[in-house]
Order: C-alpha cells, then structure tokens, then sequence
C-alpha cells in the first residue's frame, strides 16, 4: 500500500514540477520557452509518467493481494462459448427458439397486447362500428377459434 501512496506523492511532484515554471513567474506567458522551462515541464512529464505507472501496477498487487486472502471475491473464470456444432437441431430449424426465452417473451407480450385489444375494442365501440372483440382470460379474443387444450397448455 506504501508504494501506490509514495507513487503518487511523486506524481503529484512531477505535475508541480510541470507547471512550475508557470506559477513561479520565470516563463512569461505568449513567449518562447526557456531552456529551463523547456526542462522543468519534460522531467516532470517523464517523473509523472513513471510514477504513474507504478502506482498502477502497486494497486494492481494491492488488489491480488487482497483477492488471495479473501477479502475481494475472486473473479469467476471465464466460460468457453459452445461451437456452433454443439446445437446442430437448433441451428436446423431457422425459426426455433428455446423454449424459455419463448415463455418469457409470450408472458411479457401478453398484457400488452390484451391491452391493446381492449383499446381497439374501446374505440371501435364509442365509434358505433359494430361490436366490439371480447377478451378472454388468456387474453385472446373470445370470438375467434376456440382454444384447444394443447394451445392452452403452452
């Protein structure tokens, strides 16, 4: 912990190193740079630079550090994609999907479209169009087909 502390106390006198030459007065605004000045801002790049990236790789061993002794959870390792030769009956059917994501898209779908029957419906019946769909519990419309146990079941 001493060295990413350290690192960036010398990262931080770099940058005054830096900008020294502006804030003491020596290097006059507008003007071409002084040699000095030339030198006080490069070293204090080069010490910002170098400090800078010791204070990474000190955070770095700081953090592993606390991951070993269990204060940090560990990353979970990564899991290897399957090939696309794994899932050869999905890759056949184009139009297939699990069967979950269908569920889940079916269940959020569902009452947004009963709500958007039931507008519809509003609509044509304060328009006088004739009447009006109804809307079963599953949401479908009463009116059409009736559902087969197998549909229900879905």
């Amino acid at each position: 912990m001493w060295g990413a502390v350290f690192s960036f106390l010398v990262l931080v006198a770099g940058l005054w190193l830096m900008l020294a030459p502006f804030a003491f007065g020596y290097q006059q605004g507008g003007a071409n740079w002084a040699d000095s000045t030339k030198n006080d801002f490069w070293l204090g790049l080069g010490i910002a630079l170098v400090s800078l990236i010791g204070m990474a790789l000190f955070t770095q061993s700081v953090v592993a550090e606390l991951r070993r002794a269990g204060v940090i959870k560990p990353r979970p390792a990564p899991q290897p994609v399957p090939a696309p030769e794994a899932q050869p009956a999905m890759a056949a059917m184009p139009g297939a999907r699990p069967a979950a994501s269908t569920s889940d898209l079916e269940r959020v779908l569902l009452p947004m479209a009963t709500a958007l029957l039931a507008d519809i419906a509003e609509r044509r019946a304060s328009q006088g169009q004739g009447t009006a769909p109804t809307i079963s519990a599953n949401g479908r419309d009463a009116a059409a087909a009736p559902v087969t146990q197998q549909e229900e079941g879905k």
